[in-house]
């Protein structure tokens, strides 16, 4: 295999994407696209891609763009590298904000930056610091490197298959890039009469312990769902708390057994999700009274390895309905036991609950208006609504609206979900995954090790959809789900579901090595990264190439 000396150019690409502040969503993430390209076309290359340019994402408020750059082998078979270019925020910088992309001077603050408690792995001197080194813009910078290596030799040495590279902005948000990107690959397939082979994506991976020495290539990734939970007390003056149920109290006796519940772990292929973790709680209380709070909500990330949304929906029911009959059972003992100490009567009525989905309430509203009227009256909730609103935000007040339809009364709980949805992908057989096998197998100084699901949210996620999938629990109980083929309204969600299938790409994640994605101590680990990882990714492609050949 040919040896080249990747370092230094991934380094600099690196850099100077980093220095562009880009955090999704924002108008910024195209100053970030047009230097991508550039960094691309530079020393004269452009007129060698096939072609290159900008997508425009579709109905984007920003008017944000993916890059493409396409180079034509001699057959249809197309390896596609992939990668997002945008971030999360830099304020959890604290002090050092204004040195967030900036590398060279955050390397004088890494006693700063790390936690007392951590050790770097090799020398320090080999770690790169700064927000996105690691998440992922060295990633992107890998695939620029190989692009134009590429490029530049395509002449000399062309190859037997097509290279298409793609940048991405709003991973970190709501993946508006890679959304389009499926019907960019989808039209781009049909018009440049390709196939594909699978999916590159070179984003940030880490040690999975203490110690780890290993570097990970995983071959599918692993998916979530966002279930919400609106909590429905019982309005009381707080002078007469038995009269009523305070529904902080259902939301916290919820929270309690579904956050961090390690037996809602999904498991799959010999590896495990981490459980569950609430993102957002509050009641919704706009001002100080005295009375309760007869309303809460919050959503919980779930990860999934193999559980659909049905099969969650239905595993989080019973955990609900478990809490919710505990808790009215503990304030029904509460108030025997006020009662009997004040003198009075111990006798009460037990006090009951429901537990619903969204498309129960949905369906128990229509039995009793009709649903013209339910649709109207959503819809109306709907155009009140601010057309930039939070989607979860957004999801809330529609459940609360439908729940002012229903003329039910609480104590209850509706279970529904919010927005995003991610897939999970198993891993494809295929030639890229033979290829990967070899180059891991001929390199064992790097202790590489394959996984099947990538551990982190990824937008690899949206590349293929098994058509045995049933997501009708998904779209019946999301609030704001559209059908991608349904005219647009500001505030929807959807998926290009049809589409997905029909890529059914294999996806595999061989990304940079780094610690501390989204905390101050990001950072990304120079030698493998820059040097090893690019070398590695180039053997694969020079595989494909022999293999294809034969």
């Amino acid at each position: 295999m040919q040896r080249l000396d990747w370092f230094a150019d991934v380094k600099a690409y690196t850099e100077r994407l980093v220095a562009i502040r880009d955090v999704s969503p924002s108008k910024e993430e195209n100053v970030v696209a047009s230097e991508i390209l550039a960094l691309l076309h530079k020393d004269g290359l452009e007129s060698l891609y096939t072609a290159s340019g900008f997508d425009l994402i579709q109905d984007d408020p920003y008017g944000r763009k993916n890059v493409y750059a396409f180079l034509r082998g001699q057959g249809p078979e197309t390896l596609i590298l992939l990668g997002h270019f945008d971030t999360v925020d830099t304020a959890d910088y604290g002090d050092l904000e204004p040195l967030a992309l900036q590398p060279a001077e955050l390397a004088r603050h890494i006693d700063e930056l790390l936690p007392p408690d951590v050790t770097l792995e090799g020398e320090r001197s080999d770690w790169l610091f700064g927000r996105g080194v690691g998440d992922m813009k060295s990633g992107v910078a890998v695939n620029i490197a190989l692009m134009r290596h590429l490029v530049a030799n395509s002449h000399e040495n062309p190859l037997p298959f097509s290279v298409l590279m793609l940048a991405t902005p709003d991973e970190e948000n709501e993946s508006a890039g890679v959304l389009q990107a499926v019907r960019f690959l989808v039209r781009w397939r049909e018009e440049q009469q390709m196939r594909y082979l699978g999916v590159l994506n070179t984003d940030y991976a880490s040690a999975l312990y203490p110690g780890d020495p290993h570097r990970y290539v995983y071959g599918g990734t692993v998916g979530k769902l966002l279930p919400s939970f609106l909590c429905i007390g019982r309005e009381s003056h707080v002078g007469a708390p038995f009269a009523g149920l305070d529904a902080n109290l259902l939301m916290a006796e919820l929270i309690r057994d579904l956050s961090l519940n390690d037996e809602l772990c999904d498991t799959g292929k010999g590896q495990r999700t981490v459980p569950p973790v609430t993102l957002h709680a509050t009641d919704l209380k706009q001002h100080y009274d005295v009375q309760l709070p007869f309303a809460a909500y919050f959503y919980l990330n779930v990860l999934t390895l193999t559980s659909g949304p049905e099969e969650l929906l239905q595993r989080l029911r019973r955990v609900a309905q478990t809490a919710l009959e505990r808790l009215l059972q503990r304030v029904d003992e509460t108030e025997r036991r006020w009662r009997r100490d004040t003198g009075q009567s111990e006798h009460i009525e037990p006090r009951r609950g429901t537990i619903l989905s969204y498309a129960e309430l949905y369906a128990e509203v229509v039995r009793r208006l009709d649903e013209a009227r339910v649709r109207q009256a959503l819809d109306e909730a709907w155009q009140q609504l601010p057309p930039t609103l939070d989607k979860r935000e957004r999801s809330l007040h529609l459940v609360q609206r439908l729940w002012s339809l229903s003329n039910l009364r609480g104590p209850a709980v509706v279970i529904y979900y919010a927005p995003p949805y991610y897939p999970h992908v198993p891993e494809s057989a295929g030639l890229l995954s033979e290829a990967i096998d070899e180059v891991v197998h001929t390199h064992p100084e790097q202790h590489l090790a394959r996984r099947e699901f990538f551990p982190l949210l990824s937008d690899i996620s949206y590349l293929q959809l098994d058509e045995q999938m049933d997501i009708t629990a998904l779209t019946a109980n999301m609030p704001i789900w559209r059908d991608d083929d349904e005219a647009s309204r500001p505030g929807a969600y959807s998926l290009p579901l049809r589409l997905m299938q029909q890529l059914q790409l294999p996806v595999f994640n061989w990304g940079v090595h780094g610690r501390g994605a989204h905390q101050r101590d990001e950072a990304v680990l120079m030698s493998y990264s820059f040097g090893a990882l690019p070398q590695m990714l180039y053997e694969v492609i020079q595989v494909l190439a022999q293999r294809l050949k034969l």
